[in-house]
């Protein structure tokens, strides 16, 4: 096939879960030790309340995890035009075959590689009375190292691939994966990675400084561009703009184009540095019917990169990026084949 006719082909490297949604009683919090408002690692005791969950029908199931989300989205947006896989680590259960048949319905290519010694991850959302509990298991989705970079369906897909992403919670305990597919990856193809959390930025700043210079897409929110820029001053950084003039202002691959970062702030607007002294302003939609919060984030760089690797436009990227989140807000779980109340669905602009 002729490159310019060929699919574009999209690859997110990370941990997958199982999402669990729905509603409980207060005494089925107090027996698994569950608290409102709150977020516990399980231990063997929460696995029957998983399978218990599991087997409801009044649960609601989804494929979840930072990178699966952004994953899905991107085939959501980019439908024909591109081709999604995703590769992370499951385990040889129940939850990894209705993983795997969900995102096989939704057009997503499923690289797992299996862990027979762990269980699936799972995170359960558990709401009561306007308030959610958390309970997660990552399991394998934990277990996915660089030797699984070799395996021939990943490292086919990652030679070919348009645009790679990465969560950066692998830099907290597989630090080799994100530094094998920064210095593997191909000038011409786009290499993103997301901050994850306020302790990557903070505990694990010198691992992201080693794989930055390569980064063509960084996203991450206030907190944790703050975190980085201060982890990297060891000092108090007072605004998200001083933060992102820190970030932005990292070293690049000389011969590469400027880095984007892109920062989002909750309902707030979504700050863009591209390389200028400017900081970009996105504004976001006010008075948002909102149904879950989970995902937004993922949801927008998942949309982003789906459009910016179609386009190379940088302005509509971070516009699609935006209604995704909004589309994300209004349903349950970070769903975007479901239907929110504002649109059914957005398409990929065509600017250049």
């Amino acid at each position: 096939m002729d490159k310019a006719n060929k699919a574009l082909e999209m690859v997110f490297v990370g941990s997958p879960l199982l999402d669990i949604y729905t509603d409980c009683e207060r005494e089925v919090l107090e027996k698994y030790g569950l608290k409102l408002d709150g977020c516990v690692r399980a231990t063997q005791k929460h696995d029957a309340l998983f399978e218990k969950l599991f087997m409801d029908p009044r649960s609601y199931l989804a494929p979840g995890g930072s990178a699966l989300n952004s994953a899905r989205v991107a085939k959501w947006f980019a439908g024909h035009k591109a081709e999604v896989a995703f590769a992370g680590c499951v385990g040889c259960d129940d939850y990894e075959q209705w993983t795997k048949n969900q995102l096989v319905a939704e057009g997503v290519v499923p690289l797992f590689v299996k862990n027979s010694k762990e269980k699936t991850g799972v995170c359960a959302c558990l709401m009561f009375d306007g308030m959610r509990s958390l309970c997660t298991r990552l399991g394998a989705a934990a277990k996915f190292s660089k030797e699984h970079l070799y395996l021939n369906n990943i490292r086919d897909k990652l030679k070919s691939a348009t645009c790679i992403f990465v969560v950066g919670y692998f830099l907290g305990h597989s630090p080799d994966v994100v530094s094998i597919l920064a210095e593997q990856c191909s000038p011409d193809q786009v290499f993103s990675l997301s901050l994850s959390s306020e302790y990557i930025c903070s505990d694990h700043s010198e691992a992201l400084l080693k794989v930055l210079p390569r980064v063509d897409v960084l996203f991450g929110n206030e907190t944790e561009v703050k975190a980085f820029a201060q982890a990297l001053k060891r000092d108090h950084i007072t605004t998200v703009e001083e933060a992102i003039k820190i970030v932005g202002d990292l070293p690049r691959i000389p011969t590469f184009p400027p880095r984007i970062l892109v920062v989002t702030r909750g309902s707030q607007s979504v700050l863009v540095h591209d390389g200028t002294n400017e900081v970009l302003v996105f504004k976001v939609p006010e008075d948002v019917p909102v149904v879950h919060s989970v995902g937004c984030g993922d949801a927008l760089a998942g949309a982003f990169l789906a459009n910016y690797i179609l386009t190379r436009h940088l302005k509509s990227s971070v516009e699609v990026g935006i209604q995704a989140a909004v589309h994300v807000l209004q349903v349950q779980g970070c769903n975007p084949f479901s239907k929110g109340k504002s649109n059914d669905k957005i398409s990929l602009t065509e600017e250049t």
